[in-house]
């Protein structure tokens, strides 16, 4: 597998493979890096004599017809296949994929794309990984995973330098906060941002008043108001979620989910392990940072509080799922006993 650096550095050789493979949980990466092999190799000029593309429906004899045209007044004839499910192919189709695909040559490039395709390289099956392993062996393959931490922070400064305008990591990371770690949400607030910044530097103000937070990061918000004790705040909070139409079952769900992160956090300092320690055994990998800001919000509650708080999160969430409730009054009544639990400092 070749990284994205890897992948300009061989399209800006000039010395092209035959084969392309983009795959992976980053759908808008996929899109662009599938973009930058056609722009590269074509030159910008796709028409329609020497640019096929074909998906998950089409005949692989088509496929085949056009992975053997010779290219009309251009140096390559390009054949982009869309999230084709190898794994779903009968043997003897596949078989015949296989054929085409090692067959492939002369001036003919093949781009195998899965821009909406949930796939990994630990999920696919036989068949797609045997595909994965000899196109990795014999042309250009790529996982594009999610960006995680500092590497997504510094690409929305990137971004914002390519806006025509600057942006920290401290801004950034905001930004993440807010938004999530969707690409193409964050591309979306970005564009938004730099339009309003123009020219000038995106502050964490600008990102407080124009990017609209995801109802986890509200409820994540939500825990922080009850843990330092601002439970007027924590109520208008509520108030603000239930107008969007969260429903109290989700803000319920989420906000367990934030104490059982925040409890994890504790036992990992309590154990003398450090917080990046701490988010890999217990699987935390790209929200490993949850566990550090939740270790500063959470640091004058006792763990006897936390451990109080998730029973009373768990019994709410069973009374939800089992009961007819009145689901804001008792969303306002938790976060009012929450509230007063954080400001218990026993540990029995």
């Amino acid at each position: 597998m070749v990284k994205e650096s890897e992948l300009k550095k061989h399209l800006n050789s000039g010395q092209f493979s035959h084969l392309y493979l983009c795959f992976g949980e980053e759908k808008m990466l996929v899109k662009r890096s599938v973009e930058l092999i056609e722009k590269k190799i074509s030159g910008g000029d796709l028409n329609e004599f020497n640019y096929h593309v074909f998906d998950n429906e089409s005949d692989l004899s088509e496929i085949a017809v056009c992975v053997d045209m010779i290219p009309f007044m251009s140096e390559w004839n390009l054949v982009r296949i869309n999230d084709l499910d190898v794994d779903k192919l009968r043997k003897d189709d596949f078989n015949d994929l296989m054929k085409i695909v090692q067959n492939a040559s002369g001036q003919t490039v093949m781009i195998f794309a899965m821009p909406t395709l949930e796939l990994t390289a630990k999920t696919a099956k036989a068949q797609m990984k045997k595909l994965i392993s000899y196109i990795d062996k014999n042309g250009i393959c790529i996982e594009l995973g999610h960006r995680t931490g500092l590497a997504l922070e510094r690409d929305l400064c990137k971004w914002a330098k390519a806006g025509g305008c600057s942006m920290s990591e401290l801004t950034a990371h905001r930004l993440i906060l807010n938004a999530g770690e969707d690409l193409n949400r964050l591309n979306a607030e970005m564009k938004k941002l730099t339009a309003y910044a123009d020219g000038a530097e995106i502050t964490p103000e600008m990102v407080e008043l124009l990017v609209s937070k995801t109802a986890e990061a509200s409820v994540y918000d939500l825990f922080g108001l009850i843990v330092e004790g601002k439970t007027d705040q924590a109520l208008s909070s509520i108030a603000a979620l239930f107008y969007q139409q969260v429903s109290g079952v989700y803000i319920c769900t989420v906000l367990s989910g934030a104490y059982v992160d925040a409890y994890r956090a504790r036992i990992g300092a309590e154990a003398g392990k450090q917080s990046a320690v701490t988010a890999e055994d217990f699987g935390y990998k790209k929200r490993a940072w949850v566990l550090d800001k939740l270790s500063r919000q959470i640091r004058s509650v006792s763990t006897g509080s936390l451990r109080r708080s998730i029973d009373e999160l768990l019994t709410l969430q069973t009374r939800m799922v089992t009961e007819t409730v009145e689901e804001r009054i008792e969303i306002e009544r938790l976060v009012s006993r929450l509230s007063l639990i954080a400001r218990e400092h026993d540990d029995d």
